[in-house]
């Protein structure tokens, strides 16, 4: 009598998802991804320290609340061409650990669908990005207060720290890079190289900074992080954010929607070579 052998069953779509995430957890230790989105705030944050330290004089009026300036002209440096360059080289990283490896084939071959793959690159992707973003938010609280010990007569600690503002503010920044990460996220996997992103990312960027004058420009995903900052109030008694999204970052969600969409679709019927 012959045996049957149990046939082998693929675990639910949760596990493979869990099993996806912990392996890519493993490969990010000690990457240069890693290293970059724990480090990326650290510079516009130590850029406008220095500037308010030995100039802080000269940017505020007598009587205003300090913390407004600071965060506006920091995050304006951030969010303009830093921001949006640390997503492009982020995804480009991430990616590259399996493409620098030609490890595609070792992975469609396991017991994991390519949506879990797919699912789990993403929202590693979008942690880091979130967790950059708010390391560089507390970075500029901490380097405002520090500020305040340092040079007292700028008057950061005559005013309270404006903790909610800042998590506004930051929630639409976040909201703003995801239109451009989609994109950067799909090149990365269509090209499987490291500099074709890079270069379509960065042309975009530098074209979009070009372009800001344009009056279609909210529909330009690399502009939506320096358009965000639209949602900041202009006054001189405290900081004041808008939290309702801007066009920009409705169309950041639309890009994000559809080229995932569409660039998932495309990459399911590629062949892999």
């Amino acid at each position: 009598m012959n045996a049957a052998f149990p046939a082998l069953q693929m675990p639910s779509p949760g596990a493979q998802l869990r099993r996806s995430f912990s392996s890519d957890l493993l490969k990010l230790r000690g990457t240069a991804a890693l290293w970059l989105t724990l480090l990326s705030g650290a510079f516009p944050v130590a850029l406008s320290l220095l500037i308010y330290y030995f100039k802080g004089q000269y940017l505020l009026k007598p009587g205003q609340n300090p913390w407004q300036a600071y965060v506006l002209q920091s995050w304006q440096t951030a969010s303009g061409l830093l921001l949006p360059l640390f997503v492009v080289l982020l995804t480009s990283l991430l990616l590259n650990i399996e493409n620098k490896a030609s490890a595609w084939k070792h992975l469609y071959a396991q017991p994991v669908g390519r949506g879990a793959l797919f699912a789990s690159k993403l929202g590693l992707l979008l942690g880091l990005n979130a967790l950059a973003q708010v390391v560089y938010a507390g970075l500029l609280a901490a380097s405002g207060l520090l500020l305040g010990l340092l040079r007292p007569e700028l008057h950061f600690l005559d005013h309270a720290l404006p903790l909610g503002p800042l998590l506004v503010l930051l929630g639409h920044t976040f909201v703003a890079t995801l239109g451009l990460l989609a994109i950067q996220f799909i090149a990365s996997l269509w090209w499987r190289s490291f500099v074709a992103p890079v270069a379509l990312g960065l042309g975009a960027t530098i074209a979009a900074l070009t372009l800001m004058r344009w009056e279609y420009i909210s529909w330009v995903p690399y502009a939506a992080p320096l358009l965000s900052l639209r949602a900041i109030a202009h006054t001189q008694s405290a900081l004041a954010v808008n939290g309702a999204l801007a066009a920009s970052e409705w169309r950041s969600l639309g890009w994000f929607a559809v080229v995932l969409t569409l660039g998932y679709g495309l990459l399911r019927r590629r062949h892999e070579a």
